[in-house]
């Protein structure tokens, strides 16, 4: 079915279904109609014009003073306020047969009740690409009928327009990038041509469908419309990738492209149908982008082969600052400039950087962090602790494409005000958020089918299955990445995945297949390394995996040396993710395992709630098992065991501490079958090859712990 049959459809059940008192039509001829279709549309031009700017207030309420001025700008205050007055009762009066008060009459305001109206204007400005199928497309002009009752609501109707026309774009372009079937391809570009017939996204898409279904002389037909479309407005140039594509479509017809107005140049014989250089793909930011998170639909796969596609986050300058000084208040405004440099490095992330002078629309200024090409808004407050010499940031991540809700927010109190602490610290929220929108991403296309997902897609779905913890999934992993690192071998986040897939996999999979993936662990940890020289996380993810091949304990070791020194500086640095990782493995591999045990247990209590901490608490277990922290081994075994039983390694920690500790037979025995069930060809000799790192007098403990309880 045609996306066209399926608007009249939606739109014919919406008013069907409609309950509200009061149902506003203001695109076109303005109607204004109770529940059993009797029309209430007061008589005058005034009282008319006074009911749309409160139906298009976005249900907020509107100043006398500003009502007066739209409506009377001409006039003195005091007769514009009098005129208003009057103007009010003939509403009241005319929209009476409702038999309830549908306006909320204030002493400085007027508002439409929410709950008791529907607007036509008002269900298309808050769709989204989700709910497009609910909103009719406009075929008449919004309010043509009041123009020319004041000039300043002239202008004011002129604003309103262009809100309802730049919506419409971005609802359109936004579907436009998510659709494959060419039959909808075909229907949203007639929907969007109509808005903007200069539309050069709707013409390459019309196009391009043409050219994927095999209709060469259809595609011909198209371009040479749009040539004709770009040719009738005077001064218009089209971009290169449009002039690239139809002048490809002409002359394999055999036709020269002009360059005439419409500026269809000769670009060497260009084409950019099947062309992977970036350089073609120079579009706006904003309206041409594409959903990172989705495999581009056929009509832009080819043409953007190689482009780049990140998760877009705008962090909000500066920081607010709750009734501070000025010494907090500079570091307050300090604070966005440095958390926004913190992502400039990370693969995963673009930052988008706002034009200077950039206001927001106070009306709708999600629509304008969206037209920037944000994916989310980072927006903080600097706000006093809990004592008068401590002060609080509270971070909040807001989804830009859901209406500005919140997916991540956590709070970090400020070490000082020194500007290099307070940089370091940050660190660990900052990495936290990285991780935290990975996931809200995952959850974002969680009902996508894994083909409908681009390669940082497939990694951020791979990241929500890890969490999961069931050995059962890791064939579908597996797959992910394998069709990820082929679709695009370049993106970061998938070698990332591989990595914690490898060493994930090899902690819980005993047997041959799952010890072989130590080695591609290593390769990908390596490339990691290369890639992200100056990321201590890659150096430590590599070290975490030579840890495990006897011959290369001695090269982790040394990794991690010189990772620290590379960390060593500021004090506060020691509160650093990052660093005490690192202290960890040395630690380890040192043989001081009750020093490794503190820290970890140090991590074990990160305040930024990071899904990646909560993703490597086995490891915590085994360094707190080993260590000497057993007990809180037991309590962490006994909760993994009951929300993740299929997880084998964090059971052999589980059952180690509970023979160390000399816990109770029962628990003992019943982790112990419980193990067995899960991996019955498991042996002592299994799982001391996973420590090669050990002493001989640890290992012997861990072998005479385990063969008490019958394992052979």
């Amino acid at each position: 079915m045609g996306m066209t049959k399926m608007l009249s459809s939606s739109v014919r059940q919406a008013r069907e279904a409609d309950p509200t008192l009061l149902r506003l039509k203001l695109i076109g001829q303005m109607e204004a109609r109770t529940l059993t279709g009797e029309s209430v549309l007061p008589v005058g031009g005034k009282t008319r014009a006074l009911l749309a700017i409160l139906a298009l207030s976005d249900r907020k309420p509107v100043l006398r003073s500003r009502l007066a001025e739209l409506l009377w700008s001409r006039r003195p205050e005091d007769m514009a306020r009098a005129s208003l007055r009057q103007e009010i009762h003939r509403l009241l009066d005319a929209l009476s047969p409702l038999g309830v008060e549908i306006i909320d009459v204030q002493r400085h305001s007027l508002m439409l009740k929410p709950a008791l109206t529907s607007v036509d204007a008002e269900r298309i400005l808050t769709a989204s690409v989700r709910t497009i199928d609910s909103i009719p497309a406009p075929e008449e002009v919004l309010l043509g009928e009041l123009s020319g009752i004041d000039v300043a609501l002239d202008e004011w109707l002129s604003q309103q327009r262009a809100r309802l026309s730049h919506h419409l774009l971005g609802l359109y372009e936004g579907c436009l990038r998510e659709l494959t079937d060419p039959e909808q391809v075909d229907d949203v570009t007639d929907r969007l041509l109509k808005v903007d017939a200069l539309n050069e996204a709707a013409w390459r898409a019309k196009i391009q469908s043409a050219l994927r279904r095999g209709e060469q002389a259809r595609a011909v037909l198209l371009a040479e419309q749009a040539v004709r479309a770009f040719g009738q407005e005077e001064g218009h140039v089209a971009g290169p990738v449009t002039q690239a594509l139809i002048s490809s479509v002409l002359k394999a017809a055999g036709l020269e492209p002009s360059t005439g107005a419409a500026g269809i140049a000769e670009l060497d014989g260009a084409s950019v149908l099947f062309s992977g250089n970036d350089d073609t793909l120079a579009v706006p930011t904003g309206a041409q982008r594409t959903d990172p998170m989705l495999a581009l639909p056929l009509h832009l796969s080819q043409m953007a082969a190689g482009q780049s596609r990140k998760i877009s986050l705008l962090v909000l300058s500066p920081f607010a600052a709750d009734g501070l000084k000025d010494a907090e208040l500079k570091c307050a405004t300090s604070l966005s400039d440095q958390f926004e440099l913190l992502f400039v490095h990370v693969d995963t992330f673009d930052i988008v950087a706002k034009p200077e002078g950039f206001v927001p629309d106070p009306a709708n200024p999600l629509a304008s962090y969206r037209g920037l090409g944000a994916d989310y808004v980072v927006t903080g407050a600097v706000r006093a602790g809990a004592s008068d010499n401590a002060f609080r940031l509270i971070l909040k991540v807001l989804d830009v494409r859901a209406g500005g809700f919140i997916v991540w927010g956590t709070y970090y109190d400020l070490p000082d005000l020194d500007p290099m602490s307070v940089s370091n610290g940050l660190m660990g929220p900052a990495t936290a958020m990285q991780w935290g929108l990975l996931l809200a991403e995952a959850r974002r296309t969680a009902n996508r089918a894994d083909s409908e997902l681009s390669a940082l897609g497939k990694a951020t779905r791979v990241f929500m299955l890890l969490l999961k913890r069931d050995n059962a999934l890791f064939p579908r992993i597996n797959q992910l990445l394998d069709a990820a690192g082929i679709e695009d071998p370049r993106e970061g986040t998938v070698a990332v995945m591989q990595v914690l897939y490898c060493l994930i996999r090899y902690e819980n999979d005993w047997s041959a297949a799952g010890t072989a993936l130590l080695g591609r662990g290593i390769e990908f940890a390596r490339l990691l390394v290369n890639l992200k020289p100056d990321a201590p996380g890659m150096a430590i993810l590599l070290s975490t995996l030579l840890m495990h091949d006897p011959a290369s304990v001695p090269l982790a070791r040394s990794i991690m040396r010189m990772c620290e020194k590379s960390m060593a500086g500021a004090s506060s640095m020691h509160n650093m993710h990052d660093v005490l990782l690192c202290r960890v493995l040395l630690h380890v591999l040192d043989g001081n395992l009750a020093e490794a045990a503190a820290v970890a247990g140090r991590l074990r209590h990160n305040p930024y709630h990071s899904p990646l901490s909560t993703l490597i608490r086995p490891f915590f277990m085994m360094v707190m098992m080993l260590g000497g922290e057993r007990q809180d081994v037991i309590e962490m075994g006994r909760l993994m065991a009951g929300l993740h039983p299929n997880y084998s390694s964090t059971l052999v920690y589980y059952l180690a501490a509970l023979v160390l500790e000399g816990e109770s037979t029962e628990e003992i025995q019943q982790v112990r079958q419980h193990l067995h069930r899960l991996v019955p060809d498991l042996t002592i000799e299994k799982i001391l090859s996973r420590f090669p790192y050990l002493s001989a007098a640890k290992k012997a403990e861990l072998r005479q712990a385990f063969s008490s309880t019958g394992l052979l």
